[in-house]
């Protein structure tokens, strides 16, 4: 009876560590995309500094700028409907879990309580 208790306990563990897994990895998607996205936008804002800094004309100088802001925007756009798009699929995928394991749980309890009958009613009768 104990060990089908230990084998419930860890049976009842599985979804859990099927989520760990899920959200580890979507931590380090997302903490990949952020580092790579940083990485990107400093390099990108010291070429624009100095290609700023190299410029005589005013005007010039506005559109360059104007064009920086537009394509920084897309960019911060974009990856923000990367990581959304990440954060959905770790929420289906956990919904996914969640489902499946509700029903072997019910599953698994039912069996659990039907052992302690019987080893309820093995007992009352021996008396």
């Amino acid at each position: 009876m104990h060990d089908e208790f230990v084998k419930l306990a860890q049976d009842a563990m599985k979804p859990a560590l099927k989520l760990a897994e899920s959200n580890t990895a979507l931590v380090v998607k997302l903490l990949q995309s952020q580092s790579a996205n940083t990485t990107t936008l400093l390099q990108e804002n010291l070429a624009h500094a100095k290609a700023l800094a190299g410029t005589g004309d005013l005007n010039q100088a506005i559109e360059m700028q104007q064009k920086f802001v537009e394509s920084l925007n897309e960019k911060l756009v974009t990856a923000a409907k990367d990581n959304a798009a990440a954060i959905e699929a770790a929420i289906a995928e956990a919904g996914k879990i969640f489902e499946g394991s509700m029903v072997e749980v019910q599953a698994q309890a039912r069996k659990a309580v039907e052992s302690i009958e019987k080893e309820f009613g093995r007992a009352t009768r021996g008396k």
